[in-house]
Protein backbone atom coordinates (compact mmCIF):
# COMPACT_ATOMS: atom_id res chain seq x y z
CA UNK A 1 0.00 0.00 0.00
CA UNK A 2 1.40 3.41 -1.02
CA UNK A 3 1.82 5.86 1.83
CA UNK A 4 -0.07 9.14 1.62
CA UNK A 5 2.38 12.02 1.25
CA UNK A 6 1.81 15.20 3.25
CA UNK A 7 3.60 18.55 3.09
CA UNK A 8 3.36 20.93 6.08
CA UNK A 9 3.78 24.64 5.28
CA UNK A 10 5.32 26.28 8.39
CA UNK A 11 6.11 22.91 9.92
CA UNK A 12 8.18 24.36 12.78
CA UNK A 13 5.21 25.89 14.57
CA UNK A 14 4.69 24.70 18.14
CA UNK A 15 1.40 23.06 17.11
CA UNK A 16 2.43 21.93 13.62
CA UNK A 17 5.58 20.01 14.56
CA UNK A 18 3.90 17.57 17.02
CA UNK A 19 1.05 16.76 14.63
CA UNK A 20 3.57 16.23 11.80
CA UNK A 21 5.45 13.75 14.01
CA UNK A 22 2.22 12.00 14.98
CA UNK A 23 1.13 11.69 11.33
CA UNK A 24 4.55 10.18 10.59
CA UNK A 25 4.01 7.67 13.41
CA UNK A 26 0.68 6.72 11.86
CA UNK A 27 2.42 5.79 8.61
CA UNK A 28 2.16 8.94 6.48
CA UNK A 29 5.11 10.15 4.40
CA UNK A 30 5.68 13.59 5.96
CA UNK A 31 7.80 16.53 4.82
CA UNK A 32 7.62 20.27 5.37
CA UNK A 33 9.10 23.71 5.02
CA UNK A 34 9.52 26.83 7.10
CA UNK A 35 11.13 30.25 6.81
CA UNK A 36 13.52 29.26 9.57
CA UNK A 37 14.05 26.38 11.96
CA UNK A 38 16.03 26.16 15.16
CA UNK A 39 16.43 23.77 18.10
CA UNK A 40 14.56 22.34 19.87
CA UNK A 41 11.88 22.08 17.14
CA UNK A 42 14.31 21.37 14.30
CA UNK A 43 16.06 18.71 16.40
CA UNK A 44 12.69 17.18 17.33
CA UNK A 45 11.67 16.90 13.65
CA UNK A 46 15.05 15.55 12.55
CA UNK A 47 15.06 12.93 15.33
CA UNK A 48 11.72 11.74 13.96
CA UNK A 49 13.13 11.49 10.42
CA UNK A 50 11.03 14.30 8.96
CA UNK A 51 12.59 16.17 6.05
CA UNK A 52 12.39 19.94 6.43
CA UNK A 53 13.26 22.50 3.78
CA UNK A 54 14.44 26.02 4.52
CA UNK A 55 12.31 28.72 2.97
CA UNK A 56 9.09 28.62 0.96
CA UNK A 57 9.60 27.58 -2.68
CA UNK A 58 7.28 26.60 -5.50
CA UNK A 59 9.27 23.42 -6.16
CA UNK A 60 8.39 22.05 -2.70
CA UNK A 61 4.84 21.51 -3.98
CA UNK A 62 4.03 18.97 -6.69
CA UNK A 63 1.35 16.46 -7.65
CA UNK A 64 3.00 13.65 -5.68
CA UNK A 65 1.46 15.20 -2.56
CA UNK A 66 -1.86 13.82 -1.35
CA UNK A 67 -2.54 16.98 0.61
CA UNK A 68 -0.99 20.06 2.19
CA UNK A 69 -1.34 21.31 5.78
CA UNK A 70 -1.34 25.08 6.24
CA UNK A 71 0.19 26.67 9.36
CA UNK A 72 -1.76 29.22 11.36
CA UNK A 73 0.29 32.27 10.32
CA UNK A 74 0.70 31.37 6.62
CA UNK A 75 -0.89 34.13 4.49
CA UNK A 76 -2.73 33.70 1.20
CA UNK A 77 0.30 35.22 -0.55
CA UNK A 78 2.55 32.29 0.45
CA UNK A 79 4.12 30.86 -2.72
CA UNK A 80 3.68 27.24 -1.64
CA UNK A 81 0.03 27.79 -0.78
CA UNK A 82 -0.56 29.44 -4.16
CA UNK A 83 1.16 26.54 -5.94
CA UNK A 84 -0.97 24.00 -4.06
CA UNK A 85 -4.08 25.90 -5.16
CA UNK A 86 -2.84 25.99 -8.75
CA UNK A 87 -2.26 22.23 -8.76
CA UNK A 88 -5.67 21.56 -7.24
CA UNK A 89 -4.25 19.81 -4.18
CA UNK A 90 -6.30 19.28 -1.05
CA UNK A 91 -5.36 21.91 1.52
CA UNK A 92 -6.17 21.56 5.21
CA UNK A 93 -5.63 23.91 8.11
CA UNK A 94 -4.22 22.51 11.35
CA UNK A 95 -7.66 22.27 13.05
CA UNK A 96 -9.11 20.61 9.93
CA UNK A 97 -6.43 17.90 10.20
CA UNK A 98 -7.35 17.40 13.86
CA UNK A 99 -11.02 17.11 12.91
CA UNK A 100 -10.22 14.55 10.21
CA UNK A 101 -7.85 12.32 12.19
CA UNK A 102 -7.97 13.09 15.92
CA UNK A 103 -11.46 14.22 16.95
CA UNK A 104 -13.66 11.34 18.20
CA UNK A 105 -17.36 10.78 18.91
CA UNK A 106 -16.79 11.54 22.61
CA UNK A 107 -15.12 14.89 21.92
CA UNK A 108 -13.99 16.93 24.93
CA UNK A 109 -12.98 20.54 24.32
CA UNK A 110 -11.54 23.01 26.83
CA UNK A 111 -12.02 26.69 25.95
CA UNK A 112 -11.82 30.12 27.55
CA UNK A 113 -9.30 32.91 27.99
CA UNK A 114 -7.21 31.08 30.57
CA UNK A 115 -6.47 27.63 31.98
CA UNK A 116 -6.91 25.74 28.68
CA UNK A 117 -3.50 24.09 28.46
CA UNK A 118 -3.40 23.04 32.11
CA UNK A 119 -6.93 21.61 32.11
CA UNK A 120 -6.52 19.83 28.76
CA UNK A 121 -3.21 18.23 29.73
CA UNK A 122 -4.73 17.27 33.11
CA UNK A 123 -7.70 15.56 31.44
CA UNK A 124 -5.38 13.72 29.04
CA UNK A 125 -3.35 12.54 32.05
CA UNK A 126 -6.46 11.49 34.03
CA UNK A 127 -7.98 9.60 31.07
CA UNK A 128 -4.64 7.95 30.25
CA UNK A 129 -4.23 6.73 33.83
CA UNK A 130 -7.84 5.52 33.79
CA UNK A 131 -6.90 3.31 30.79
CA UNK A 132 -9.13 5.21 28.36
CA UNK A 133 -6.21 5.77 25.94
CA UNK A 134 -7.59 9.10 24.63
CA UNK A 135 -6.56 11.01 21.54
CA UNK A 136 -5.50 14.47 22.66
CA UNK A 137 -3.90 17.78 21.72
CA UNK A 138 -2.75 20.64 23.92
CA UNK A 139 -0.34 23.54 23.54
CA UNK A 140 2.93 23.76 25.39
CA UNK A 141 5.15 21.01 26.76
CA UNK A 142 3.76 18.65 29.39
CA UNK A 143 5.77 17.45 32.36
CA UNK A 144 3.39 14.48 32.62
CA UNK A 145 2.80 13.20 29.07
CA UNK A 146 5.45 12.31 26.48
CA UNK A 147 3.64 13.96 23.57
CA UNK A 148 1.43 17.02 23.22
CA UNK A 149 -0.47 15.36 20.33
CA UNK A 150 -1.64 11.74 20.25
CA UNK A 151 -4.03 9.93 17.90
CA UNK A 152 -5.47 6.62 19.14
CA UNK A 153 -8.41 4.30 18.48
CA UNK A 154 -10.17 5.40 21.67
CA UNK A 155 -13.67 6.84 21.47
CA UNK A 156 -12.41 9.87 23.47
CA UNK A 157 -10.59 12.94 22.20
CA UNK A 158 -9.45 15.77 24.48
CA UNK A 159 -8.49 19.02 22.78
CA UNK A 160 -7.45 22.52 23.79
CA UNK A 161 -9.98 24.78 22.07
CA UNK A 162 -8.36 27.99 20.87
CA UNK A 163 -10.57 30.82 19.65
CA UNK A 164 -7.83 32.12 17.32
CA UNK A 165 -8.28 31.84 13.55
CA UNK A 166 -7.81 28.43 11.92
CA UNK A 167 -5.24 29.71 9.42
CA UNK A 168 -4.12 32.77 7.53
CA UNK A 169 -6.80 32.05 4.91
CA UNK A 170 -9.52 30.78 7.27
CA UNK A 171 -10.77 33.27 9.87
CA UNK A 172 -13.04 30.78 11.64
CA UNK A 173 -12.00 30.03 15.22
CA UNK A 174 -10.04 26.79 15.56
CA UNK A 175 -12.37 25.34 18.18
CA UNK A 176 -15.31 25.34 15.75
CA UNK A 177 -13.72 22.30 14.01
CA UNK A 178 -13.55 20.15 17.14
CA UNK A 179 -17.24 19.11 17.36
CA UNK A 180 -17.47 19.10 21.18
CA UNK A 181 -19.86 16.81 22.98
CA UNK A 182 -18.43 17.95 26.31
CA UNK A 183 -17.19 21.52 26.75
CA UNK A 184 -15.35 23.10 29.68
CA UNK A 185 -15.56 26.89 29.55
CA UNK A 186 -13.32 28.79 31.98
CA UNK A 187 -14.05 32.39 31.04
CA UNK A 188 -15.06 34.91 28.41
CA UNK A 189 -12.57 37.68 29.07
CA UNK A 190 -12.09 39.61 25.84
CA UNK A 191 -8.74 38.92 24.18
CA UNK A 192 -7.06 38.74 20.73
CA UNK A 193 -8.31 42.16 19.73
CA UNK A 194 -6.37 41.91 16.47
CA UNK A 195 -8.95 39.30 15.40
CA UNK A 196 -11.87 40.47 17.55
CA UNK A 197 -11.68 44.30 17.53
CA UNK A 198 -15.04 44.44 19.31
CA UNK A 199 -15.96 42.42 22.38
CA UNK A 200 -19.23 41.25 20.84
CA UNK A 201 -17.28 39.56 18.04
CA UNK A 202 -15.31 37.62 20.65
CA UNK A 203 -18.51 36.54 22.43
CA UNK A 204 -20.12 35.50 19.14
CA UNK A 205 -17.29 33.03 18.46
CA UNK A 206 -18.02 31.24 21.75
CA UNK A 207 -21.76 31.32 21.10
CA UNK A 208 -21.11 29.45 17.84
CA UNK A 209 -19.09 26.89 19.79
CA UNK A 210 -21.83 26.36 22.37
CA UNK A 211 -24.40 25.83 19.65
CA UNK A 212 -22.41 22.77 18.55
CA UNK A 213 -23.07 20.93 21.83
CA UNK A 214 -25.59 18.11 21.19
CA UNK A 215 -28.58 17.43 23.43
CA UNK A 216 -26.76 14.54 25.10
CA UNK A 217 -23.68 16.67 25.74
CA UNK A 218 -22.86 19.10 28.54
CA UNK A 219 -21.14 22.43 29.13
CA UNK A 220 -19.24 22.77 32.41
CA UNK A 221 -18.87 26.43 33.36
CA UNK A 222 -16.67 28.29 35.81
CA UNK A 223 -19.15 29.95 38.17
CA UNK A 224 -16.42 32.13 39.66
CA UNK A 225 -15.92 34.08 36.44
CA UNK A 226 -18.76 36.51 35.89
CA UNK A 227 -17.71 37.10 32.28
CA UNK A 228 -19.58 33.87 31.47
CA UNK A 229 -22.85 35.66 32.22
CA UNK A 230 -22.51 37.08 28.71
CA UNK A 231 -23.47 33.76 27.11
CA UNK A 232 -26.09 32.47 29.55
CA UNK A 233 -28.84 33.05 26.98
CA UNK A 234 -26.99 30.79 24.51
CA UNK A 235 -27.15 27.76 26.78
CA UNK A 236 -29.93 25.61 25.36
CA UNK A 237 -28.09 22.38 26.25
CA UNK A 238 -27.34 20.78 29.60
CA UNK A 239 -24.87 22.76 31.72
CA UNK A 240 -23.24 22.42 35.13
CA UNK A 241 -21.07 24.71 37.23
CA UNK A 242 -17.78 24.34 39.07
CA UNK A 243 -16.53 26.82 41.67
CA UNK A 244 -13.84 27.22 44.29
CA UNK A 245 -15.94 29.85 46.11
CA UNK A 246 -19.64 29.09 45.62
CA UNK A 247 -20.83 25.96 47.43
CA UNK A 248 -24.09 25.97 45.46
CA UNK A 249 -22.15 24.97 42.32
CA UNK A 250 -22.58 21.39 41.08
CA UNK A 251 -18.89 20.78 41.74
CA UNK A 252 -17.37 22.94 44.46
CA UNK A 253 -14.48 23.11 46.89
CA UNK A 254 -15.85 22.21 50.33
CA UNK A 255 -12.59 22.78 52.19
CA UNK A 256 -8.98 23.58 51.42
CA UNK A 257 -5.81 23.39 53.49
CA UNK A 258 -2.58 25.07 52.39
CA UNK A 259 0.77 23.59 53.46
CA UNK A 260 4.31 24.44 52.44
CA UNK A 261 4.66 21.33 50.30
CA UNK A 262 1.12 20.78 48.99
CA UNK A 263 -2.55 21.74 49.07
CA UNK A 264 -5.25 19.40 50.36
CA UNK A 265 -8.80 20.05 49.20
CA UNK A 266 -12.19 18.37 49.24
CA UNK A 267 -14.81 18.44 46.47
CA UNK A 268 -18.54 18.23 47.28
CA UNK A 269 -17.81 17.21 50.90
CA UNK A 270 -16.86 13.79 49.57
CA UNK A 271 -13.85 13.58 47.27
CA UNK A 272 -10.44 14.34 48.80
CA UNK A 273 -7.42 15.43 46.73
CA UNK A 274 -3.85 16.62 47.19
CA UNK A 275 -1.73 18.68 44.77
CA UNK A 276 1.73 20.23 44.65
CA UNK A 277 0.50 23.04 42.35
CA UNK A 278 0.13 26.47 43.93
CA UNK A 279 -2.45 29.21 43.56
CA UNK A 280 -6.23 29.45 43.55
CA UNK A 281 -6.24 29.52 39.74
CA UNK A 282 -4.60 26.09 39.70
CA UNK A 283 -7.13 24.73 42.20
CA UNK A 284 -9.82 26.03 39.84
CA UNK A 285 -8.12 24.33 36.87
CA UNK A 286 -7.88 21.04 38.75
CA UNK A 287 -11.52 21.31 39.80
CA UNK A 288 -12.58 21.78 36.16
CA UNK A 289 -10.83 18.56 35.17
CA UNK A 290 -12.12 16.70 38.22
CA UNK A 291 -15.69 17.87 37.52
CA UNK A 292 -15.85 16.47 34.00
CA UNK A 293 -14.02 13.27 35.01
CA UNK A 294 -16.51 12.59 37.81
CA UNK A 295 -19.44 13.51 35.56
CA UNK A 296 -18.28 10.95 32.99
CA UNK A 297 -17.99 8.29 35.68
CA UNK A 298 -14.23 7.81 35.87
CA UNK A 299 -12.97 5.99 38.94
CA UNK A 300 -12.44 8.36 41.88
CA UNK A 301 -9.30 6.61 43.15
CA UNK A 302 -7.74 6.85 39.70
CA UNK A 303 -8.61 10.57 39.45
CA UNK A 304 -7.19 11.13 42.94
CA UNK A 305 -3.90 9.46 42.03
CA UNK A 306 -3.61 11.54 38.85
CA UNK A 307 -4.20 14.81 40.73
CA UNK A 308 -1.52 13.86 43.25
CA UNK A 309 1.09 13.16 40.57
CA UNK A 310 0.13 15.89 38.08
CA UNK A 311 2.90 18.47 37.66
CA UNK A 312 1.31 20.55 34.93
CA UNK A 313 2.71 22.01 31.70
CA UNK A 314 6.15 23.56 31.58
CA UNK A 315 6.27 27.35 31.93
CA UNK A 316 3.28 27.45 34.27
CA UNK A 317 4.79 28.69 37.55
CA UNK A 318 7.78 26.49 36.75
CA UNK A 319 10.72 26.87 39.14
CA UNK A 320 13.76 27.11 36.87
CA UNK A 321 16.36 27.86 39.55
CA UNK A 322 16.45 27.52 43.33
CA UNK A 323 19.18 28.20 45.87
CA UNK A 324 19.21 29.19 49.53
CA UNK A 325 18.99 32.85 48.55
CA UNK A 326 17.01 33.02 45.28
CA UNK A 327 14.14 31.32 43.42
CA UNK A 328 13.58 31.99 39.70
CA UNK A 329 10.15 31.18 38.25
CA UNK A 330 9.13 31.03 34.58
CA UNK A 331 5.47 31.58 33.69
CA UNK A 332 3.57 31.84 30.40
CA UNK A 333 1.36 34.69 31.67
CA UNK A 334 0.77 37.28 28.96
CA UNK A 335 -2.77 38.67 29.36
CA UNK A 336 -4.00 40.87 32.19
CA UNK A 337 -5.97 38.13 33.92
CA UNK A 338 -3.15 35.59 33.67
CA UNK A 339 -0.62 38.08 35.04
CA UNK A 340 -2.92 38.95 37.94
CA UNK A 341 -3.51 35.26 38.77
CA UNK A 342 0.20 34.49 38.63
CA UNK A 343 1.14 37.50 40.75
CA UNK A 344 -1.52 36.64 43.33
CA UNK A 345 -0.41 33.00 43.51
CA UNK A 346 3.27 33.84 43.91
CA UNK A 347 2.58 36.49 46.55
CA UNK A 348 0.28 34.22 48.57
CA UNK A 349 2.78 31.35 48.47
CA UNK A 350 5.90 33.42 49.19
CA UNK A 351 4.20 35.61 51.77
CA UNK A 352 7.17 37.40 53.37
CA UNK A 353 9.58 37.28 50.44
CA UNK A 354 10.83 40.18 48.34
CA UNK A 355 9.54 39.54 44.82
CA UNK A 356 10.62 41.03 41.49
CA UNK A 357 8.32 40.55 38.47
CA UNK A 358 9.70 40.80 34.92
CA UNK A 359 7.16 41.11 32.09
CA UNK A 360 7.68 41.05 28.30
CA UNK A 361 4.66 42.39 26.35
CA UNK A 362 4.22 40.27 23.21
CA UNK A 363 0.58 39.93 22.15
CA UNK A 364 -1.42 42.63 20.40
CA UNK A 365 -3.82 42.68 23.33
CA UNK A 366 -0.87 43.34 25.63
CA UNK A 367 0.06 46.59 23.92
CA UNK A 368 -2.91 48.13 22.14
CA UNK A 369 -3.83 51.57 23.49
CA UNK A 370 -7.45 50.40 23.75
CA UNK A 371 -6.35 47.87 26.36
CA UNK A 372 -3.71 49.84 28.26
CA UNK A 373 -6.13 50.18 31.19
CA UNK A 374 -6.02 46.38 31.59
CA UNK A 375 -2.66 46.86 33.36
CA UNK A 376 -4.30 48.57 36.32
CA UNK A 377 -4.02 46.61 39.59
CA UNK A 378 -2.60 43.43 38.04
CA UNK A 379 0.92 43.71 39.53
CA UNK A 380 -0.23 44.65 43.04
CA UNK A 381 1.78 42.79 45.66
CA UNK A 382 5.06 42.84 43.78
CA UNK A 383 7.99 44.68 45.35
CA UNK A 384 9.30 45.73 41.96
CA UNK A 385 8.24 45.30 38.32
CA UNK A 386 10.39 45.41 35.19
CA UNK A 387 8.74 45.94 31.79
CA UNK A 388 10.93 44.92 28.85
CA UNK A 389 10.74 45.69 25.14
CA UNK A 390 7.53 45.28 23.18
CA UNK A 391 8.04 42.24 20.95
CA UNK A 392 9.41 43.44 17.60
CA UNK A 393 6.68 41.71 15.60
CA UNK A 394 4.26 44.38 16.76
CA UNK A 395 6.47 47.45 16.48
CA UNK A 396 4.70 49.57 13.89
CA UNK A 397 4.02 53.23 13.27
CA UNK A 398 0.41 52.71 14.26
CA UNK A 399 -0.35 55.45 16.80
CA UNK A 400 -2.91 53.21 18.46
CA UNK A 401 -0.15 51.03 19.89
CA UNK A 402 1.40 51.60 23.31
CA UNK A 403 5.07 51.35 24.19
CA UNK A 404 6.82 49.96 27.26
CA UNK A 405 6.93 53.36 29.01
CA UNK A 406 3.13 53.65 28.71
CA UNK A 407 2.80 50.35 30.56
CA UNK A 408 5.31 51.47 33.21
CA UNK A 409 3.27 54.62 33.87
CA UNK A 410 0.14 52.55 34.52
CA UNK A 411 1.89 49.99 36.74
CA UNK A 412 3.61 52.71 38.81
CA UNK A 413 0.22 53.64 40.23
CA UNK A 414 0.08 50.25 41.98
CA UNK A 415 3.75 49.35 42.53
CA UNK A 416 6.28 51.79 43.99
CA UNK A 417 9.14 50.53 41.88
CA UNK A 418 8.54 49.92 38.19
CA UNK A 419 11.00 50.52 35.37
CA UNK A 420 11.59 49.84 31.69
CA UNK A 421 14.67 47.78 30.84
CA UNK A 422 15.65 46.96 27.27
CA UNK A 423 16.03 43.26 26.56
CA UNK A 424 19.70 43.59 25.64
CA UNK A 425 20.38 45.17 29.05
CA UNK A 426 18.14 42.82 31.03
CA UNK A 427 20.67 40.18 32.13
CA UNK A 428 23.25 42.73 33.35
CA UNK A 429 20.51 44.66 35.14
CA UNK A 430 19.18 41.55 36.90
CA UNK A 431 22.64 40.39 37.96
CA UNK A 432 23.07 43.71 39.78
CA UNK A 433 19.56 43.62 41.30
CA UNK A 434 19.19 39.94 42.21
CA UNK A 435 20.62 40.16 45.75
CA UNK A 436 17.78 42.51 46.73
CA UNK A 437 15.14 39.84 46.06
CA UNK A 438 14.18 36.36 47.21
CA UNK A 439 12.03 35.52 44.18
CA UNK A 440 12.21 36.65 40.55
CA UNK A 441 9.32 35.71 38.28
CA UNK A 442 9.52 36.02 34.50
CA UNK A 443 6.24 36.37 32.59
CA UNK A 444 6.12 36.04 28.81
CA UNK A 445 5.10 33.78 25.95
CA UNK A 446 8.66 34.23 24.69
CA UNK A 447 12.15 34.13 26.16
CA UNK A 448 13.13 37.80 26.61
CA UNK A 449 15.32 37.31 23.52
CA UNK A 450 17.18 34.55 25.34
CA UNK A 451 17.62 36.67 28.46
CA UNK A 452 15.87 34.28 30.83
CA UNK A 453 18.09 31.29 30.00
CA UNK A 454 21.24 33.40 29.99
CA UNK A 455 20.42 34.88 33.40
CA UNK A 456 19.84 31.44 34.90
CA UNK A 457 23.09 30.14 33.40
CA UNK A 458 25.03 32.92 35.15
CA UNK A 459 23.60 32.35 38.64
Amino acid sequence: MVKSKIHFIAICGTAMAPIAVEMKRLGFDVCGSDKGFFPPVSTYLEENNIDIELGYKREHIDKSLDFVVLGNAVPASNIEYKEALKLGLKIYSYPEILKKYLIKEESIVVAGEYGKTTITSLLAYIFYNAHKDPSYMFGGVSRDMKESVKITDSKYSIVEGDEYNASGVDKNSKFLYYEPKYLILTSLLWDHIDLFPEEKMYIEAFEKLIKKIPKNGVVILNKDDKSLDKIKDSLDCKYLFYSINDKSADFHISSVEYNLENINFTVNNKYKFQTSLIGDHNISNLLAGISLSLYLGLDYESIKESILKFRGPKRRLEIRYESSSLIVIDDFAHSAYKIKATVSSVRSYYKDKKILAVFEPRSMSAKDKKTISWYKNIFKGMDKVIITDIHSLYKTKNKELSDSEDIVNIVKKDVDECTYVKNYNLVDYLLKEKDKFDVIIFMSTGSFQGGLNKFISLL
